[in-house]
């Protein structure tokens, strides 16, 4: 009797064994990846994350994935430099944008020790990220200025000189003649806006074989009304070549282009970076797309970003260079 009352508590002994040893696979095979990979988005899978001293953040929102891949890259390289986990955030698709706010909302509650933006000319009105103890997070921002974002430092291009160059390579993409309109949506009140359009125009006009006009329209969703200014000159064939001065402009233009059948008939010179108007780049709808190198603004805008969490100060708006693409190149 005591013989089998021991074979009994050796096997359930075996079996509370073989219980605990089958959930414990189940903890390292189902829940430990599950939890792992719950945070979504782009992130650095840096295992040494837990040893780094400091967390940022490259944020921006759908359409610019390839963009935000290269700054992400370039700030990676840095990121040893720095003692520095990088980690990429966007919104899983289009349904999930709620805009840059929305972005630097996130980032507050991760509380990382600095983020890296990427703007556009609709992020003029975000507050200013910030921790738990209310102080503000460091913000450096990428590609559309304005000073009433709260950030510590800006990278982008120089106005003036930008303005001037989109002139030139709008003379030289018609050979020193033609129709040229230029699409401006943007609020005349900010400076960086005016200093572009004054250089722009005023080159134009220094080159007697180029009629240049301004379309002022009060929003992006103008460029496509039917009864628009812009629709009746491109289909009427009266202008040569359209300059777009963001993403979003240079999308739907190439849109209304290609919907009427003037592709290539009308030429497209657009500014500024995102997947859409890369691939109406390559399909020859857009002629020219003017961006700044992504790669480079990445490590600088950690190279910014450090000397402010260091130092307490960085440069508040550094110029980096403009890079053109050619459609066929």
């Amino acid at each position: 009797m005591k013989r089998e009352g021991n074979r009994m508590l050796r096997g359930i002994s075996m079996l509370v064994s073989v219980c605990i040893a089958v959930l414990f696979c189940l903890f390292v095979f189902y829940f430990v990846p599950l939890i792992t990979s719950s945070g979504g988005g782009w992130a650095d899978d840096s295992s040494d994350a837990e040893d780094r001293r400091y967390h940022v953040l490259v944020v921006g929102k759908q359409g610019n994935e390839s963009v935000l891949r290269q700054i992400f890259e370039g700030a990676q390289e840095e990121a040893g430099r720095y003692d520095c986990v990088v980690e990429l955030r966007t919104p899983r698709s289009l349904a999930d944008d709620k805009g840059m706010q929305s972005l630097l909302d996130y980032a507050s509650f991760t509380e990382p020790d600095g983020i890296i933006a990427l703007m556009d000319e609709s992020d003029a009105a975000v507050q200013a990220p910030q921790d738990s103890e209310g102080r503000n997070i460091p913000l450096v921002t990428l590609a559309q200025y304005n000073p009433s974002v709260p950030q510590v430092s800006y990278i982008g291009t120089n106005y003036s000189e930008l303005g001037t160059l989109i002139a030139t390579e709008s003379i030289s993409c018609l050979g020193g003649a033609g129709s040229i309109i230029v699409i401006n949506t943007s609020n005349s009140n900010n400076p960086s806006y005016s200093t572009l359009m004054g250089s722009l125009t005023n080159t134009l006009s220094g080159s007697s074989g180029i009629r240049a006009e301004v379309l002022d329209l009060p929003s992006q969703e103008a460029i496509s009304s039917s009864g628009g200014r812009l629709r009746k000159a491109i289909a009427s064939g009266e202008v040569d070549l359209i300059v777009c001065l963001s993403p979003e402009v240079t999308i739907r233009t190439a849109q209304l282009v290609a919907s009427l059948g003037r592709s290539g008939a009308v030429r497209i010179i657009g500014l500024g970076e995102n997947d859409v108007a890369d691939m109406y780049l390559k399909k020859g709808t857009v002629t020219e797309l003017l961006s700044i190198d992504s790669r480079r603004t990445g490590k600088t805008a950690m190279t910014e970003l450090f000397e402010y969490i260091r130092y307490g100060y960085a440069n508040n708006y550094i110029t980096t260079d403009v890079k053109v693409r050619r459609s066929g190149e």
